[in-house]
């Protein structure tokens, strides 16, 4: 027998009438995951939502939902609804049987919401269903769809607009989107507005420039059907039969394996005269994440991307993103007041998060003004479709890889890198077959109580300026030794020598304009800023208390994008590698210093960013300006420390425009203004010749 579980959970303040003062609903979305245990099945429903301001006490929604971590935070946002509020928390269910039901409500929609009805109040409410049974066609959990949580949206009155809904689905099935019925109990206001209108099958949503001005409330549902008809087998030993999905049939006489809630807000203000985006609507621009890209990344992997956006006749003053807690966002910057740009970080494995996590993300104007909305997916893992992973062996020295191409989207290798870019992605035609040292090619040492943690990735470069990459990929590597007896060991031998010669040390990266000059840590709080015509100085800088140590730089690049993609290589294999980078000689041996000419770059760029592989030495610095790796010495000690990754940026670089700018541009305004008053003094001339002309000929017709 089947066995639902349900929650039901009506706040006293609804029952009563009457919103709550702290808590105004303006959408939420949910995903949910499975895990098994001590034998006990376990369902994490994770929320999202949305609500201006911060509540003081657990949100609305987490006493709906009774959960066990409800967390709130503000995010930054300009125009009409400032100070809105992201909430986010997790229900864990104990399900010893399925399917999966929730369904809750609580107080309340926004009172922003106008309803046409006085009486109405502005409750909210939603319906969560899934079968988690085994499926027959694959022999995995069955995993639901997740929607992302998409920020206020805002368009104006006489403007067109499309909204791809970007939900995220891993098993094959077929998605469809439709609004949520009042007779399932799914929504409060079950409204199908006349000016949106939703595209089921691609699930995308069209405003058709003919609302009135006011705020417009979307209850969804998103569900998924089989492709084939499959059995699903729960953990009581029960099984439910799911036909196949045919286009013709109606969604609603249909069996679905799965309906997620998902509910957000559009609100339709003040029309515009220019409707085209990037003319008063920001535009996003590359390098920005596509809509719908997935990036995949280990559970050590830092992501890194930047949004960029113009607007022509608007100024833009925010980026708005929606992802999680721990995602940094820079300030933003900007070259000529059009392009303006912002990074975004977020390092993955810190921090108890689903294995999809969406981020949407869209830029806004000073007047409120809103670019497109975009969300991209991270996933920590291979993608789903694949059969077969990338097959990695690890060895004391070096990880070797097989990566099927079809992982990697068939790319050529010139558009696949390591992380640092000088190491060649190679492979025969239906695999990249690769030997990627631990101590080289931007392999990075992390550590944890238990492991050490070599870590790697294939990626594909960035392209041209277009804004569409839909063949975004990263591929995560990953080697494990343990700390005990059990692991290789030379690898324990090895860092436990190095651990004695080295013990506590440390790189950064500092930027200036002149060589004896002052020198500044730039991040993405606090970014470098240069001309096209400087040279740029970068001080690598090693911090050790040991004074035999020395600083030895293997490569260094510079790039467009924090992740060293498609950038020039100033450094390789410890030799200058571009015509414009010159050494500059310190007396501190573990400092290096280099210099390169900005103007000299292939690109005209708003911003660079520097990375850098390196290691300290025990012994002093070869007396070779160019070699490879640390100088042997003699003994049973370590000659050298693993080679790591050091990063920083951005460096800004605005177009200079010259010393003889200024005076150009008086010498052009007076030249102006001196034009401007001979024409006004000829005007008069010939107005007064016109007058008197006319007096002359008047006085002759009088007589």
């Amino acid at each position: 027998m089947k066995f639902h579980i349900w929650m039901l959970a009506i706040s006293t303040s609804l029952l009563q009438g009457c919103c709550p003062a702290q808590f105004s609903y303006f959408g939420a979305s949910f995903g949910l995951e499975t895990s098994s245990v001590n034998d006990t099945f376990q369902v994490h429903v994770y929320y999202r939502g949305i609500n201006l301001p911060c509540p003081q006490s657990p949100d609305e929604i987490c006493v709906a939902l009774n959960c066990s971590t409800c967390r709130s935070r503000a995010v930054e946002v300009s125009g009409h609804i400032a100070n809105w509020c992201l909430l986010d928390g997790v229900k864990v269910i104990h399900l010893h049987s399925n399917p999966l039901h929730v369904r809750s409500c609580g107080d309340c929609w926004s009172l922003f919401m106008e309803s046409p009805r006085e009486t109405e109040r502005f409750l909210f409410t939603f319906s969560l269903f899934a079968d988690l049974g085994r499926r027959s066609d694959d022999a995995t959990t069955n995993t639901p769809p997740q929607p992302p949580l998409l920020p206020v949206l805002r368009v104006p009155q006489n403007c067109m607009a499309t909204y791809h809904l970007t939900v995220y689905e891993g098993n094959g099935d077929v998605l469809r989107c439709r609004y949520a019925l009042r007779e399932r109990q799914e929504c409060v206001h079950c409204v199908q507005h006349h000016v949106l209108k939703l595209d089921q099958k691609n699930c995308v949503l069209y405003y058709n420039r003919l609302g009135t001005k006011g705020a417009y409330i979307l209850e969804l549902m998103i569900e998924e059907y089989p492709r084939d008809t499959i059995l699903l087998t729960h953990g009581d030993g029960t099984q439910t039969v799911y036909p196949a999905f045919e286009e013709a049939s109606s969604t609603q006489s249909i069996k679905a394996l799965s309906s997620i809630p998902m509910q957000f807000v559009i609100i339709v203000d003040n029309a515009i005269s220019e409707c085209a985006y990037g003319i008063f609507r920001p535009l996003l621009v590359h390098p920005t994440p596509p809509n719908g890209a997935r990036i995949y990344a280990s559970n050590y992997d830092e992501i890194n991307f930047t949004i960029k956006a113009i607007s022509i006749n608007e100024r833009i003053t925010a980026f708005t993103i929606v992802g999680p807690r721990e995602l940094r966002k820079s300030d933003t910057w900007s070259m000529d007041d059009r392009f303006v740009s912002v990074n975004a970080t977020w390092s993955v494995g810190a921090h108890t998060v689903p294995k999809q996590v969406p981020v949407c993300f869209l830029s806004t104007t000073t007047s409120g003004l809103q670019s497109e909305p975009r969300c991209i997916w991270i996933v920590l893992g291979f993608p789903e479709e694949q059969p077969r992973a990338a097959d990695l062996q690890c060895l004391p020295d070096s990880m070797i890889v097989c990566v099927p191409r079809t992982l990697v989207a068939n790319l050529p290798d010139d558009r696949l890198q390591l992380n640092d870019a000088s190491c060649n992605v190679t492979g025969n035609s239906t695999h990249l077959l690769l030997v990627i040292p631990l101590s080289g090619c931007g392999t990075v040492l992390l550590e944890d109580k238990s492991n050490y943690i070599f870590t790697n990735k294939i990626f594909s470069r960035s392209r041209d300026e277009s804004s569409e990459q839909p063949n975004w990929v990263i591929v995560p590597l990953m080697c494990k030794f343990l700390r005990s007896t059990n692991a290789s060991e030379e690898t324990r031998v090895q860092k436990s020598t190095t651990d004695k010669v080295f013990r506590v040390y440390s790189f950064e990266i500092q930027f200036s304009k002149e060589f004896n000059s002052s020198w500044w840590a730039a991040g993405p709080d606090s970014p470098f800023n240069a001309t096209s015509k400087d040279h740029l100085y970068i001080s690598i800088v090693a911090n050790s208390n040991e004074s035999s140590h020395s600083l030895h730089v293997e490569s260094c690049q510079i790039s467009e994008q924090h992740n060293s993609s498609a950038g020039v290589t100033l450094l390789q294999q410890g030799c200058l590698n571009y015509s414009t980078v010159e050494e500059h000689q310190t007396d501190n041996q573990k400092e290096k210093v280099y210099s390169v000419k900005l103007s000299s770059l292939p690109w005209h760029t708003a911003q660079v960013f520097v990375t850098c592989s390196v290691l300290l030495c025990a012994h002093a610095p070869s007396p070779h300006p160019c070699t490879q790796g640390c100088v042997p010495g003699t003994g049973p000690w370590a000659d050298q420390s693993a080679l790591q990754q050091v990063r920083a940026g951005p460096v800004h670089i605005t177009t200079d425009l010259g010393p003889n700018y200024a005076v150009i541009t008086v010498g052009l305004a007076l030249a102006g203004a001196v034009i401007y008053i001979v024409l006004i003094l000829l005007k008069r001339s010939f107005v007064g010749l016109y007058y008197r002309a006319n007096v002359r000929s008047s006085r002759s017709r009088r007589f």
